[in-house]
């Protein structure tokens, strides 16, 4: 992948008018920088095509489940990896913005869609440089070898993902805005009410499509 895409760029507006408005004490104006310095990173040349993207299973920090055996294995956060490899298990797709547990991506035999915004640009080197493959993130227009997905937090943009890349079942594991594992503050809690608000959106986007999307604990 050497140029930017975007999925879905009327639904990316949307998306990103309903953040700001909510959290407006965000940098969201170095957004524009971490879209210029992630391209940078990126040494993932393949195409998200070449995975199986049939069924999705999705694993976010609080899960509590194992995933199934079957079908495309998503991670979220290096926390989830960690999760994963206690239940003897590799994610096929990270999904991050390397601020929980970084650490397990370093060594990861996965594909690591590292996300950049503006809270993020003065450590995303720091992990994105020491990835296997690393195709980055953005949440405005990308600026080069990146990709710009709706959405808002890793989990939410996991589950957009998977919709676009035409997922006919799609798990989540684990989603629950009332389980705070990373940490609990205001900021926060808002977080995971959009993370909630736009996977609800996009589960009934399914539903309009014919796709399954279903919760598990």
């Amino acid at each position: 992948m050497r140029g930017g895409v975007v999925l879905d760029p009327m639904e990316w507006l949307l998306v990103r008018s309903y953040y700001t408005a909510l959290l407006p004490q965000l940098n969201f104006k170095d957004d524009y920088l971490a879209a210029e310095l992630a391209p940078r990173f990126c040494n993932y040349d393949g195409n998200l095509r070449e995975f199986r993207w049939d069924v999705v299973n999705i694993v976010m920090p609080p899960a509590r489940a194992m995933p199934d055996d079957n079908g495309l294995l998503i991670a979220v956060e290096g926390y989830s990896v960690r999760l994963l490899r206690g239940w003897g298990l590799n994610p096929d797709i990270v999904i991050t913005d390397f601020d929980f547990i970084p650490e397990e991506l370093i060594d990861c035999d996965c594909l690591v869609l590292g996300h950049a915004h503006g809270d993020n640009i003065a450590y995303y080197p720091k992990y994105a440089s020491r990835v296997r493959k690393l195709l980055p993130t953005v949440q405005v227009w990308p600026r080069g070898c990146s990709l710009l997905i709706p959405g808002f937090t890793d989990g939410d943009r996991a589950v957009y993902l998977a919709y676009y890349m035409g997922a006919r079942e799609v798990r989540i594991y684990g989603f629950d805005p009332g389980k705070v594992v990373k940490r609990d503050d205001e900021v926060k809690r808002v977080k995971l009410e959009i993370a909630r608000a736009l996977i609800n959106r996009v589960i009934q986007k399914a539903v309009n499509s014919n796709i399954m999307i279903k919760l598990v604990s």
